[in-house]
């Protein structure tokens, strides 16, 4: 993910780390609505004692650019405490339909935005929260800290329900033991959303196996992790 990953250091301004000292890992989901195959997502997660990164990629299918397209790379930095991560510092650059550019930029005590290509960047609120990719994504258990952001516009996450059963998300995809956590996220406008997260551990992390958004009159937009064949999973091998 390089572009992703030189726009974390030249932003964010982070300091080179010791090979030694950091866990890397790499996640790749395949998005699908119904029968469409929507996109893919890949997500770099970097852990080194007390801190954390997220580097990531989304790139709308061929197929799902003929109705929607939608592009975008982001990323992270924050701190790991004992209930998971806690964004610091966040950047988006992303091309929606119609090839319209929007960058947006998180420090700690600040925020910018760039909103079109002959735009200039100019000051906003920082949105309360942390990033939602970090709390839905990479929270080590269902994320209770109750406000999200999208690096623009805040969110309430509000965690209706929390079960632990057997998931089989088919051929290529998760098998075994999750927790489910099961969301309502309100907009500004107090526009709903039902987002289930199933959680589990994958290698040495906890990590979001499938996120299903409910999305009205549409079908299903689903998340789903694609599992590499030498990757242990609660004492089994995943893939076969």
């Amino acid at each position: 993910m390089p572009t992703c990953r030189a726009w974390l250091l030249l932003l964010l301004c982070l300091s080179p780390l010791s090979a030694a000292e950091e866990q890397n890992h790499r996640y790749r989901y395949d998005a699908r609505m119904a029968f469409l195959n929507a996109g893919e997502l890949n997500l770099e997660l970097r852990r080194f004692g007390e801190q954390y990164e997220v580097a990531g990629e989304f790139q709308t299918s061929r197929a799902m650019s003929v109705y929607y397209k939608w592009n975008g790379v982001f990323a992270a930095t924050g701190t790991w405490n004992g209930h998971g991560p806690v964004t610091t510092a966040y950047m988006s650059r992303t091309v929606s339909q119609g090839e319209d550019l929007k960058i947006v930029l998180n420090y700690e005590n600040s925020a910018r935005l760039l909103d079109g290509a002959s735009s200039d960047f100019e000051s906003i609120n920082k949105p309360a929260g942390i990033d939602l990719i970090s709390a839905l994504f990479f929270s080590p258990s269902c994320y209770t800290g109750g406000t999200i952001h999208d690096g623009e516009d805040s969110y309430s996450l509000d965690l209706r329900s929390e079960k632990t059963h057997s998931l089989n998300g088919g051929s290529k995809y998760y098998k075994g033991e999750v927790v489910s956590c099961e969301y309502v996220v309100r907009d500004h406008k107090n526009r709903k959303r039902r987002i289930v997260v199933s959680l589990a551990e994958v290698g040495d992390t906890t990590v979001a196996v499938q996120v299903r958004a409910k999305i009205p009159i549409l079908p299903d937009a689903v998340f789903k992790l694609r599992m590499p064949k030498n990757i242990s999973v609660q004492g089994i091998v995943a893939g076969q």
